[in-house]
């Protein structure tokens, strides 16, 4: 199979008529029977699960140890600012270095981390600094060990696995969101530090999952390495100088910064309503249900929605359902919306991903990951604090109907020809699923 530059797959055959053989599927078994991409998806599983169970863990153990919602907010900064500044460079590096040995690291750097706060926890000793550079160790960590996932996910899987790949991504990610917090949460009721032991041991499953995979993931050869400046340059310049690449990157975090805002907005405008505490945690409950059912159904979803189809409806539908909640009072109503409102966000999130893998080069995909991570995580970051402003100046309902119209921003996906007729699953024959 071959891609043209516009971005249409098309099928090439031998002289007898059929279909060429992918050197890809000689090399590497499809995913059922991938060994390598089974460590891989069980190591990044177990890993998200205990990042879901600290990211509750943190606040409470903050909250317990200082009474300050303040403190909460520094420890939560911390994260999100190595997150930021590490990103960039991050990614140059994965793409340098050895990704097996990068995982590796990482996760270390983790468990060191998150042991330090387990120990402090038991000891009754735990200090803002002290939590605040652990959460900045774990950013960093993620930093590294999810773009050097990705890129090892690229190598050890044929290319028409790519789609599929990202699905079992988003069903990971949403089974961990759903799991993670109650567990954290009940872990923390019998001993406080006993989330971050959690967390810990769920590191060092992902440091023997990724010790077990026998495909090289090599680097950058030495000879061949450019500066590291100049490397976040031209993956940039390769990210945004890509028509395609820039369009989806680009008008995903915008995206990303509406939905992370109207989903804040329902909690905060819930509230100053007086609507029962217990009701607002099962709207949230909602949405979680609903991503880890539509992540379980992404399959099929990809076979039959195009990638800009998905682009398009994901926020058409969101800005409706939203729109709806700003006017709708009755819980079981508010439930309904927010599940239809991002039921298609998994799917599409794994349309997005299997694009970026497939079309960028793979001593090029750590950088370019990262990029867009960094670009997703400060708008995403800034996007509670700029619908708590507008909630105070306008009022809830005005607010959540001026973020959902920022999400109708996805119609100029209508503009992208190539996109809305760009499939998202190839099969093995090179033709759209």
């Amino acid at each position: 199979m071959t891609v043209d530059e516009r971005g249409s797959a098309t099928v090439g055959t031998d002289d007898a008529g059929h279909p060429p053989v992918d050197p890809d599927d000689l090399v590497h078994p499809p995913l059922r029977h991938n060994r390598d991409y089974a460590y891989l998806i069980a190591g990044g599983a177990v890993s998200s699960l205990g990042s879901r169970m600290s990211s509750l863990a943190f606040p409470l153990i903050t909250l317990a140890a200082t009474g300050s919602p303040f403190a909460v907010g520094l420890v939560a900064g911390a994260t999100t600012m190595a997150l930021v500044l590490i990103g960039l460079p991050a990614g140059a590096l994965v793409d340098r270095w050895d990704r097996r040995r990068t995982m590796i690291a990482a996760a270390a750097l983790g468990a060191a981390a998150y042991l330090s706060v387990a120990v402090a926890a038991f000891a009754d000793h735990v200090t803002v600094p002290h939590l605040m550079l652990a959460a900045a160790c774990g950013g960093v960590a993620n930093s590294f060990y999810g773009p050097a996932e990705q890129v090892a996910v690229r190598h050890v899987v044929r290319k028409g696995d790519i789609p599929r790949a990202a699905v079992n991504n988003q069903v990971r990610s949403a089974t961990a969101g759903l799991a993670g917090p109650p567990i954290g949460g009940a872990l923390f009721g019998v001993a406080r530090g006993l989330p971050m032991v959690a967390d810990v041991l769920t590191y060092l499953v992902a440091i023997f999952c990724a010790s077990r995979v026998r495909t090289p993931l090599p680097g950058t050869a030495a000879h061949e390495r450019e500066a590291l400046l100049p490397a976040i340059r031209t993956g940039l310049r390769f990210l945004f100088g890509h028509e395609l690449l820039r369009t989806i990157t680009l008008l995903s975090t915008v995206l990303n910064f509406a939905g992370t805002g109207l989903v804040v907005s329902v909690t905060i405008t819930m509230q100053q309503r007086g609507t029962d505490p217990a009701w607002i945690g099962a709207v949230t409950s909602a949405m979680a249900v609903s991503m880890l059912v539509a992540s379980l159904l992404s399959g099929r979803i990809l076979q039959h929605l195009s990638v800009g189809l998905l682009m398009l409806l994901t926020p058409v539908v969101g800005a409706a359902a939203f729109t709806g909640m700003a006017f709708v009072h009755a819980p079981l109503v508010l439930m309904v919306l927010m599940a239809c409102a991002t039921f298609l966000l998994a799917p599409c999130n794994a349309a997005v991903v299997a694009v970026l893998t497939d079309r960028t080069p793979p001593d090029r995909l750590g950088r370019v990951m990262s990029a867009d991570n960094v670009m997703s995580l400060v708008l995403t970051a800034l996007a509670p604090a700029t619908m708590g402003f507008l909630i105070g100046a306008a009022g809830g309902e005005e607010a959540m109907v001026a973020f959902a119209v920022l999400l109708l921003s996805g119609l100029v996906v209508l503009g992208f020809p190539r996109l809305m007729h760009m499939p998202a699953v190839v099969d093995p024959a090179g033709e759209a699923a």
